[in-house]
C-alpha cells in the first residue's frame, strides 16, 4: 500500500490521504450529531413526562380531598350536635353555604333510613337547587330553586321514581360502616360521571341514622388533563385497575349514552375500547406488557411504536388510604422531539459536506499548483 502511493501520481498522493482524512471527521460528525440528538431527545421526553404525570398526580391528590374534608366535617359537626339531622332548614342551609365555598362538589347530600333526602345540587349554569325528599314532598322527589339565603324558592321538578337508599353512595357506605369512596357512577341527575366520598352516621346508642355525601364530577379532571401541554400532540388518560376510562386529555367522553325507559344514560367504557387510537393502543400494549393492570407498580417509563413510530409512555400508580387506586398514564410520539433534532442534525450533514467538497476542491487546487510547480 505504502509502495503504492509512492509510485501514485502526486495530485492522487496529496488528495487521497486529505479527502479520506475530511471524510472521516464528516462521517464521524454526522454519527455524533446523531447519536447526540437521540440521548437529548430521551432525556427531554423523559423529563417532560416525569413533570406531567407528577403534575396530574398532584392535581388529583388536591381534588380529591375536598369531598373527604367536607364529609369529615359534617360528621364532626353531627358528633358535636352542632349540625342537628332533625332540623331541615338547617341541614339544608348549612349544604348549601358548603357548596357555596366548595365549587368542585354536586352535591351534598345526607339521606335518612327512612329514605328521606335533603341534597344541595348545582346546576349546569352553576345554580344551586335544594333536592329532597320527607313528608312534605309526599315522598315524591322535589327539586327547588333557592333564595340568596339558601331557603327554598320554586318548585322546579318533581321524579316519582327515586329511591335514595338504592343510589352506590347510600348502599357503599352502609356496607362499608366508615369513611370510603363508592365506585364511579353515572349521575342521576345530569349526564356525566361522578365518585363520592361517603360515611354513615349513626346515633348514640349505635344505630344507623343515614349517609352523607359529598360527590366530585369527574369532568372536571378530564377538563384539567385537556389544559395540559404535552410536547406538540402528547396525551394522557386515567384509567382503573379494572381498566375503565377515569378520565382523558382528549374530546373523547369516558363513557358512552344509551336510552333506558326513555331516559339518557350513561355508561362506562374500556380504555381498551375507547374510540381514540392513541389510547386504545397504548392500553392494549400495557395489558399484553403487564397481563394485568393490578400488577402496574410502581411509576415506570416505557416505549412502544405505532405504525412503526415510536412513543414514549410515563405510568403512575395512584392511590389513597380509603380505596381509590387508578393508574396515571402519559403517552408522548418521539416525532414530538425530532423534527427539530433531525433539522438540526441535517445542517450539520449538509455542512460537513460542504466542507468536504470545500477541503477537496482546494485539495485538487493545490496538488495541480504543486505538480505545476515540481513536475
Amino acid at each position: 500500500m505504502t509502495e503504492r502511493l509512492l509510485n501514485a501520481p502526486l495530485r492522487v498522493a496529496l488528495v487521497v490521504p486529505f479527502v479520506a482524512q475530511i471524510s472521516t471527521a464528516v462521517g464521524l460528525t454526522a454519527f455524533f450529531s446523531l447519536k447526540n440528538g437521540q440521548k437529548a431527545v430521551n432525556d427531554v421526553a423523559s423529563q417532560l413526562r416525569t413533570e406531567i404525570v407528577t403534575r396530574v398526580h398532584q392535581y388529583i391528590t388536591d381534588y380529591m380531598k375536598t369531598p373527604q374534608i367536607v364529609i369529615q366535617m359534617n360528621s364532626y359537626s353531627v358528633d358535636c350536635g352542632e349540625l342537628d339531622l332533625k332540623s331541615i332548614e338547617s341541614l339544608e342551609r348549612h349544604f348549601w353555604h358548603q357548596m357555596q365555598l366548595f365549587k368542585s362538589l354536586n352535591p351534598i347530600a345526607f339521606a335518612s333510613t327512612k329514605g328521606e333526602i335533603h341534597s344541595v345540587d348545582r346546576l349546569n349554569n352553576g345554580s344551586l337547587v335544594i333536592r329532597v325528599i320527607d313528608k312534605s314532598t309526599g315522598g315524591k322527589y322535589h327539586t327547588y330553586t333557592t333564595d340568596s339565603q339558601g331557603n327554598r324558592l320554586k318548585l322546579i321538578r318533581v321524579n316519582t321514581t327515586f329511591d335514595p337508599r338504592t343510589r352506590p353512595w347510600y348502599t357503599k357506605a352502609v356496607k362499608a360502616g366508615q369513611f370510603t369512596w363508592t365506585e364511579i357512577y353515572p349521575y342521576f341527575s345530569s349526564l356525566g360521571l361522578a365518585i363520592s366520598a361517603t360515611q354513615p352516621l349513626y346515633d348514640e346508642a349505635g344505630s344507623l341514622c343515614g349517609v352523607t355525601n359529598a360527590t366530585q364530577s369527574l369532568s372536571q379532571l378530564s377538563k384539567f388533563l385537556h389544559s395540559l401541554k404535552i410536547g406538540r400532540s402528547g396525551q394522557t388518560f386515567i384509567i382503573e385497575r379494572s381498566g375503565d376510562l377515569v378520565a382523558s386529555s382528549t374530546i373523547e367522553q369516558p363513557f358512552i349514552l344509551s336510552q333506558e325507559k326513555g331516559e339518557q344514560k350513561g355508561k362506562r367504557i374500556k380504555a381498551i375500547k375507547s374510540s381514540d387510537r392513541v389510547t386504545r393502543l397504548t392500553t392494549q400494549y400495557l395489558q399484553q406488557n403487564f397481563s394485568n393492570f393490578n400488577n402496574i407498580s410502581p411509576s415506570q417509563q416505557l416505549e412502544f411504536e405505532i405504525d412503526g413510530k415510536r412513543q414514549y409512555i410515563q405510568i403512575m400508580p395512584f392511590t389513597d388510604d380509603y380505596g381509590l387506586d387508578w393508574v396515571i398514564v402519559v403517552v408522548v410520539p418521539e416525532a414530538d422531539f425530532m423534527q427539530h433534532i433531525e433539522a438540526n442534525t441535517r445542517i450539520t450533514v449538509l455542512l460537513c459536506l460542504a466542507a468536504l467538497i470545500l477541503a477537496t476542491v482546494i485539495g485538487l487546487k493545490t496538488s495541480y499548483l504543486t505538480s505545476c510547480t515540481y513536475p
